[in-house]
């Protein structure tokens, strides 16, 4: 996820507007927000001792990993406690997850602090201030938030890391002082404080209550690459044995007492209401319905099971309100989009003398809306009981759904209680944020407005087809560019325009060196639901920039990867992927016998570096990807085995957009449904990946989302070697 200007403006009033006025202000109130204390408060046990943030230890000598993140197949939980093992010197076995609890006190401002801080460096004096706002505007904001690559890099690399290493020395610290040692004496072992000259050991659960009542130290030296035991190393994760065997609990898996089913269709216009139901004495006859109901922008039928309910639902006729947008169509939109082009735009960067050069090649791209298609479709049961109104499902914004569902209801916050469940699958549709300021959690709002005015337990269950058309889409975009050559034949120019609010300017302007830049942007909206699509920007704009270094290269007929080579300082993170992708694969410029040919590309995101090599062909039935080579610098690679398999997975995730992806509009609403028009890619024709994690002094970067830019650019760029037929359009099928 990117940062938005919002993110920026709201950071600066809660840092910089805290400064300014003084301790007794805003700054006073940030800085005397005690995070901690404010967890410990939160938790009061006989048995467990909150020592420092996000961590507690058992009597039982137990290292309980207290989880902000939710779970949604990216394995980040194993890599959070491989951080913490390692930092407190504990034994594997001694280690305990636990989902952190659906409460102000466990917000999570460390995501929105960590974005800001790869913009900004604070001076030291002003870091406790800066933390502290940050949680601060994590409670403001109910940010529990899973997304934007961030679990690993910044809630365990910075924050858990910082405390493990803090809670050591605390426990060092208390046998001290209790058994009338000196600190330099005693060293930690398997979850031990150790005396080596007596002999002599506590475990941690024996010194834990009294750590409690104390500060964290500052300034505590973490552990030297050398001493890791478990970070990079390819640990199992731990989610994985109950997802084989099927004992994984997922929001969709959820049954309470009496519960009914809702199934929704949506008004099939973006933003219009339904009116009325025109049959709904004729569906409430349907076997085993008790009730067809008006929700936001659409009608639910409840009935005694799923299918019941989802069979009367397609037969509900409704007249929905007049709307500006049921006219809407791909065509229009595009039309649109280019017109807006062509008038005032935003200035976005600006390198040189871009005005100065003469452009002597241009290119359109085009990218369509996206649906996040997760293989459990969206999903939520509530309930009434005691007073509290209770909710199952699997989020990536556990405090914020609660909060928006709070509000639905008419409720205060504690009144309602989020019993959060793992995901199948998120990519940023389960995050409660848009980008366009609609609802992301209509699913979840309905859930709750059928729940208030029925008064019965419900489950709402998206179909595939509601799923498809109401989601909150990754946008689609219009970018036309221009470029000028050296006599050298490196660029002397690169001119882009893309339609959209750009809310990450590196991830549109080009990572190369390169004299002139003229970036700009259509600051418009979109009248589609468009929020956060795993890699969010990345995932157009590398595609266009990618492409369009490619046609570059090719105009001054020179080996693609060589001419991104000659743009970057060879010992860059973004020339190292380069050198390393071009040795895994063997990298050749040309078609080879049985009309295969490689293509390459290279995005920078998330704080991690990734360049791709596709080997790709054309067949009677399409473009085929037959191998991807991807060379990673991610930093610190934690956990090997996760990476490798996340960059997998984000392989495939953005071939099934490169080749088929797309949601096209007419009369204002999308028409694709299902899988069959909504196509992912099978496993016949996923391709053989290879992932290589460059050892490098880079910091720790993202890995959930940093696969998918370069695949697009580099199969087409590859097809491009193949047939010599540029595609500027997606999907390819």
């Amino acid at each position: 996820m990117g940062l938005s200007r919002r993110v920026v403006m709201i950071s600066g009033a809660a840092v910089g507007g805290g400064m300014l006025l003084g301790i007794s202000g805003i700054g006073g109130h940030l800085l005397l927000h005690n995070r901690l204390n404010v967890q410990r408060a939160a938790h009061q046990s006989d048995d467990s001792s909150q020592i420092n943030l996000w961590l507690r230890i058992t009597a039982q000598n137990e290292i309980v990993v207290v989880n902000p993140h939710t779970d949604m197949g990216q394995g980040s939980a194993t890599g959070l406690m491989q951080i913490v093992a390692d930092e407190m010197d504990a034994d594997w076995s001694q280690m305990r997850l636990e989902l952190a609890p659906v409460e102000l006190a466990y917000s999570n401002g460390k995501v929105f602090e960590g974005f800001v801080r790869e913009m900004i460096t604070p001076p030291d004096w002003v870091s406790a201030l800066f933390e502290n706002g940050f949680y601060r505007l994590g409670d403001l904001m109910k940010m529990q938030m899973t997304g934007g690559s961030s679990a690993v890099r910044f809630t365990g690399w910075d924050a858990m890391r910082n405390a493990a290493a803090a809670t050591r020395q605390m426990l060092i610290d208390v046998a001290a002082e209790k058994f009338a040692l000196s600190a330099q004496s005693l060293s930690t072992e398997a979850g031990r404080v150790v005396h080596t000259e007596s002999g002599r050991t506590w475990t941690y659960g024996e010194l834990a209550k009294i750590a409690a009542k104390r500060q964290p130290p500052s300034d505590v030296p973490f552990k030297s690459p050398q001493q890791y035991r478990y970070i990079g190393q390819s640990v199992e994760r731990i989610d994985v044995p109950a997802k084989v065997i099927a004992n994984a609990d997922y929001g969709i898996d959820a049954d309470v007492p009496g519960m009914q089913y809702a199934a929704i269709a949506g008004s099939g216009v973006f933003g219009a209401q339904v009116k009325s139901i025109d049959n709904a004495a004729e569906v409430k006859r349907n076997r085993g319905v008790s009730d067809v109901l008006l929700v936001p922008e659409g009608v639910a039928v409840i009935a005694d099971n799923p299918w019941r309910a989802e069979k009367a639902v397609r037969s509900v006729k409704f007249t929905r309100e007049a709307h500006k947008n049921e006219n809407l169509s791909t065509e229009l939109l595009i039309a649109n989009q280019r017109a807006a082009l062509a008038a005032k735009l935003v200035d976005g960067l600006n390198v040189g003398a871009p005005n100065n050069i003469d452009a002597t090649l241009t290119a359109e791209y085009i990218v369509p809306y996206l649906a996040h298609a997760t293989l459990e479709p969206m999903n939520a049961t509530v309930w009434q009981q005691d007073g509290k109104l209770h909710i199952i499902a699997g989020v990536q914004n556990p405090l914020l759904a609660k909060s928006r569902a709070a509000k639905e209801a008419g409720l205060n916050l504690d009144d309602v209680i989020l019993h959060p469940r793992q995901m199948g699958g998120g990519f940023g549709r389960r995050v409660a944020y848009s980008m366009s300021g609609d609802e992301p959690l209509n699913w979840l709002v309905q859930a709750v407005r059928i729940a208030v005015d029925t008064d019965k337990p419900v489950k709402a269950t998206w179909s595939r087809e509601t799923d498809t058309r109401n989601d909150v889409y990754r946008p689609m975009v219009v970018a036309q560019f221009e470029g000028g050559l050296s006599s050298n034949g490196k660029p002397a120019l690169w001119r882009s325009r893309s339609f959209g609010k750009e809310m990450n300017i590196k991830a549109v302007a080009p990572p190369y060196q390169i004299a002139n830049i003229d970036v700009k942007y259509a600051d418009q909206d979109h009248p589609v639901p468009i929020g956060f699509w795993r890699s969010v920007e990345h995932s157009q704009h590398g595609f266009f920039v990618e492409s369009f270094i490619d046609e570059l290269a090719l105009a001054a007929d020179v080996d693609p990867l060589q001419y991104r080579l000659d743009l970057l300082d060879e010992k860059s993170p973004a020339a190292r992927v380069l050198q390393k992708v071009a040795e895994m694969s063997g990298w050749r410029n040309a078609v080879d016998n049985r009309g295969r040919a490689m293509g390459v590309a290279m995005v920078q995101s998330f704080g991690s570096t990734v360049a791709q090599v596709v080997e790709a062909t054309l067949t009677p039935t399409g473009p085929r990807a037959l191998r991807v080579w991807c060379a990673v610098d991610c930093g610190v690679p934690v956990n090997p085995q996760a990476i490798e398999a996340q960059v997998q997975g984000a392989v495939n995730y953005a071939l099934s957009a490169a080749l088929y992806g797309k949601c096209d509009l007419k009369d204002g609403g999308v028409v694709q449904s299902n899988f069959h028009d909504y196509r992912i890619v099978g496993m016949a024709e996923a391709p053989s990946i290879e992932v290589v994690l460059i050892q490098s002094d880079s910091s720790i970067g993202g890995v959930g989302e940093i696969g998918v830019p370069p695949l697009a650019p580099a199969l087409c760029n590859a097809l491009a070697v193949v047939d010599g037929k540029r595609r500027r359009s997606l999907p390819l099928v």
